[in-house]
Order: C-alpha cells, then sequence, then structure tokens
C-alpha cells in the first residue's frame, strides 16, 4: 500500500493554508515560489503538452485536466469522506515515469487534495488519465521520489463508492418522508429515479440534453419538505470562467435532477438530504443558516440554456 505514502496529505494543511495565507505555509527549505504563479505555469505545461499529443481533456477551473477513456454512469463521490475504490498508476509528468501504483479501499479526505477534486467531478465506473498542478499536489515538498512542484500525472479506474452506515439509514428515513409526502399531497406524474430522487417535469424542453460535463444556464428555487410554501433560495446560475456551470459541479441532488432535463425544460424534484446538503446543511451569503442539517429538499429547476 505505498499510495498512502506517496499519495496521502491531511487536507487540513490546506485549510491551514487558505487561513493563514498561502505564502506563509510554504517550505522555507525550498525556493520559494509564489503557489499562484506555480499553479498557472503547471496549468500552461499540461495544457500545452495535453494540445501537442492531440487530446481534448475535461477542464476545470482548478486547473486539473481529466483524460476520459471510459465515461462511467455511477455518482462521483459525494465529498471528501467518502469513501472510494480505485485502482491507479502514479506517475511523474511529462516524462510518465511511474512512482507508484496498486488500489486503495479509503476516505477521500485521506489523499492529495487533486483526488478529491477529482473524485467528486468523476463519475463511478470511469476509466481517466488525471493531471494534476503540483499545487493540488505535494506543492513545495519533496515526498519520496516525488521531486517539490511536481505535475503528478495518474491512470485510474474508478471501481466504486461506499455510504455509511450513518447514511444508509438516513437515506431510508429521507425517501420514507419523501414517498409519504407526495402521498399526502396526492401530486400525480412522479417519476422515481433510481438514486431516491422523486421528480415531476412541468414542461417538456426541445432543445439538447444534459450530460455531466455540459455547461448550464438555469434557474433553481429550495424549499424544505417540511416547510414547502416559502421558498429559501432562488439562484441563477450560468456558467463563467471561474465556474463552469455543469451538473458535476453542484450537490449531487442537482447534479442528477439537471441531467433529467433539456433546454428549456421546467421540474420540480424531491431530493433526500443525503444528495442535498447532508449533515452540513448549507448557509446564505450572510453566513445564515438557510438548510439545516439532513434536510429533504424540493427544487424547481428551469433550463434556459445548455452550451
Amino acid at each position: 500500500m505505498k499510495m498512502i505514502y506517496n499519495v496521502k496529505r491531511l487536507i487540513g494543511a490546506a485549510l491551514v493554508c487558505a487561513a493563514v495565507g498561502l505564502n506563509g505555509c510554504l517550505d522555507s527549505t525550498n525556493d520559494v515560489v509564489d503557489p499562484n504563479i506555480q499553479l498557472q505555469k503547471d496549468v500552461a505545461a499540461i495544457d500545452s503538452y495535453l494540445a501537442t499529443v492531440g487530446i481534448s481533456p475535461i477542464t476545470d477551473p482548478s486547473g486539473i485536466r481529466m483524460e476520459i477513456t471510459k465515461l462511467g454512469t455511477g455518482l462521483p463521490a459525494r465529498n471528501a469522506n467518502t469513501t472510494v475504490d480505485v485502482d491507479y498508476i502514479g506517475r511523474l509528468f511529462p516524462d510518465g515515469a511511474a512512482f507508484d501504483q496498486g488500489n486503495v479501499n479509503g476516505s477521500l479526505s485521506g489523499f492529495i487534495t487533486g483526488w478529491q477534486l477529482a473524485f467528486m467531478k468523476l463519475p463511478v465506473g470511469t476509466q481517466a488519465t488525471l493531471y494534476i498542478p503540483s499545487y493540488w499536489g505535494y506543492g513545495t515538498t519533496n515526498k519520496g521520489s516525488i521531486p517539490a512542484n511536481s505535475i503528478l500525472q495518474f491512470d485510474v479506474v474508478f471501481n466504486g463508492t461506499t455510504l455509511s452506515n450513518t447514511e444508509k439509514t438516513q437515506f431510508t428515513s429521507d425517501t420514507t418522508a419523501i414517498a409519504k409526502y407526495i402521498s399526502d399531497k396526492s401530486i400525480a406524474n412522479v417519476t422515481k429515479d433510481t438514486t431516491g430522487i422523486r421528480y415531476v417535469v412541468t414542461q417538456a424542453g426541445a432543445g439538447p440534453a444534459i450530460t455531466w460535463y455540459s455547461k448550464v444556464k438555469f434557474k433553481l428555487t429550495y424549499y424544505l419538505l417540511t416547510a414547502p410554501s416559502v421558498s429559501v433560495a432562488s439562484i441563477s446560475q450560468e456558467p463563467s470562467d471561474t465556474f463552469y456551470s455543469r451538473p458535476v459541479d453542484f450537490v449531487q441532488g442537482v447534479m442528477i435532477s439537471l441531467q433529467k432535463l433539456t433546454e428549456g425544460s421546467k421540474a420540480t424534484f424531491y431530493v433526500p438530504s443525503g444528495l442535498g446538503f447532508g449533515t452540513n446543511g448549507a448557509t446564505d451569503s450572510s453566513g445564515a443558516l438557510v438548510i439545516p442539517a439532513n434536510s429533504n429538499l424540493i427544487v424547481d429547476i428551469e433550463v434556459t440554456e445548455v452550451q
């Protein structure tokens, strides 16, 4: 299990860096490099290489690039605490020299930040090559045979994720509550999805369908299942250079819901809490709690454009 040594990094360290200023976390034993400049340099090197070899990857604002050879159909990791099962070969970029390989089955929080970002946006069943800038790897730290400021490349097979017993129990409670609400309200024309989401399409669109990585302009409104007459948040979302507004960029309830729709569609979705904001809940821009922990949601979505 060399992977646990080579790839494992406590995300807490990254969070501390963000809190105190990244420059304050640089290792004084190495040449000091502004991490943002290094990130830009790494991304430019990755993009240049991929263009040269004729690869068109899935891009991400983080700078991570994903060359997908087989696209899976299962949900990505729910959050950084999700247990993932991954086969991998770790390589140094760009020469492809392997520094580690094997299989891991553990909490995503135990691995480098680049893995956390990637596996929350890769569907289970995907086979891909990940190109991870050094900022999301080991940064300015030498790690075994991996030099400081090394771009990392991983060939991965994403075998699956595992829910905890607590998450499974919560899911059963949530879907039971949603089914009872729909029955009590005599809501008609409800489609039951295998993920636990129920939905009603109120307007069928005639435009393009939405896939994992489609850039989507849409409106959504959140309601609590326990207080369905008052919206807790209304959002108009569209793609930008810093946020791509793809299904994979949102909580899983929205990720799933968008892919049930086409451009011009409107629908109402009933979302179990684990596919929404889970045990953390959600706050508004002022920091006020608007969605409590373990809240089932009603979500109205209107898709206005699919790029």
